[in-house]
């Protein structure tokens, strides 16, 4: 039985053309870098910076 192999993750959109195609700057996956909707980040990454920025309630 054949060892069966992860899906790549960080797939970029396969409408993006390939000269808009770039390496994240965190984790060397492939991403839609450049042109407009272009991000240094890949979708996981920029999920992980999103999380980080959300406002937190104030207490009372």
């Amino acid at each position: 039985m054949a060892t069966p192999t992860p899906a790549p993750r960080n797939l970029p959109p396969q409408l993006c053309p390939p000269q808009l195609k770039g390496r994240c700057a965190k984790c060397m996956a492939e991403c839609h870098q450049y042109g407009f909707g272009g991000n240094p980040l890949c979708q996981e990454h920029q999920a992980e910076v999103a999380a980080l920025q959300k406002p937190k309630r104030p207490v009372g």
